[in-house]
C-alpha cells in the first residue's frame, strides 16, 4: 500500500491532489525506519496521556479536591512531600520575601495524621498508571505508620524500596545531655501497582580519586 503523507492522488488525474484525508492511526508508511516508527508511536502515546489531564496547569490547594476530578491511571510518577506529623507550625516567604505563607503540621495523634493522609494516598494510587511509580517522603515522626498504611493501599508486593536520604552528618538535636542519637535522615518509600513499572538506573563515572586508589 502506498501512502502519500496526509493526502492522496486522484486516480483519474494524477496531477491534481484530492482534499486532505487524515490517515487512520493504524496506517504507517512502509518507508519509515523502525526508529522513526518507534518515535512516532511514543509521541502518540504521550499525546493520548496528556489528553487525559492538562499537564500545563499547576493546581494550588488541597490535593484531595483535585485528585477526585482526575481519571483512573493517568499519572506516570507521583512524589509527595506532605506534612511529617512533626507537631510544629511552619512559615515561609514567597515572591522575594514579600508574601509569607504558613501551614500547621499538628495533629491530635499519629492515628489522626494517618487518617488525614489515607484518603489522599488512596486517590494517588487510583490515578497512578500500572507502569508508574509512587514516592512518599517522610521522617521518623510517622514513617513506620506510613509504611503500614501504604502496604494496605498498594499491597505488600507493591513495596519496592525504602530510600534513606541523609541530610547531614551532625545535628543539633543530639547536643550535650541529650538521650538520643542525631536524627539526620529522611525516608522515601517507593511503591508501584504491579511488575510492569518503568525504572531506569542512571550511572556516572567514578570519581578520579577513587579510581586512583584502586
Amino acid at each position: 500500500m502506498e501512502v502519500w503523507g496526509t493526502d492522496m492522488l486522484r486516480k483519474d488525474s494524477p496531477s491534481i491532489r484530492a482534499p486532505l484525508v487524515p490517515l487512520p492511526d493504524c496506517v504507517i508508511p512502509a518507508t519509515l525506519s523502525p526508529a522513526l516508527v518507534a518515535r512516532r508511536t511514543k509521541t502518540a502515546k504521550t499525546a493520548r496521556s496528556r489528553a487525559l489531564i492538562d499537564t500545563q496547569v499547576i493546581y494550588c490547594g488541597d490535593n484531595l479536591d483535585q485528585l477526585t476530578k482526575l481519571p483512573d491511571g493517568c499519572v506516570d510518577l507521583t512524589y509527595i512531600d506532605p506534612p511529617f506529623n512533626s507537631n510544629r507550625n511552619y512559615e515561609t516567604f514567597w515572591n522575594e520575601k514579600r508574601e509569607m505563607r504558613s501551614f500547621d503540621d499538628r495533629h491530635a495523634s499519629t492515628q489522626a495524621y494517618i487518617d488525614f493522609m489515607r484518603p489522599r494516598c488512596v486517590e494517588l494510587a487510583r490515578v497512578l498508571k500500572p507502569t508508574g511509580t509512587f514516592y512518599y517522603h517522610c521522617d521518623w515522626h510517622a514513617s513506620h505508620y506510613v509504611k503500614v498504611m501504604l502496604d494496605q493501599i498498594f499491597g505488600e508486593q507493591g513495596f519496592i524500596n525504602e530510600i534513606i536520604w541523609k541530610r547531614q552528618s551532625s545535628h543539633n538535636d543530639a547536643k550535650q545531655g541529650s538521650k538520643h542519637l542525631g536524627r539526620v535522615h529522611d525516608t522515601i518509600f517507593m511503591y508501584t501497582k504491579g511488575s510492569d513499572y518503568r525504572f531506569k538506573h542512571l550511572y556516572r563515572p567514578y570519581d578520579p580519586d577513587y579510581v586512583a586508589k584502586f
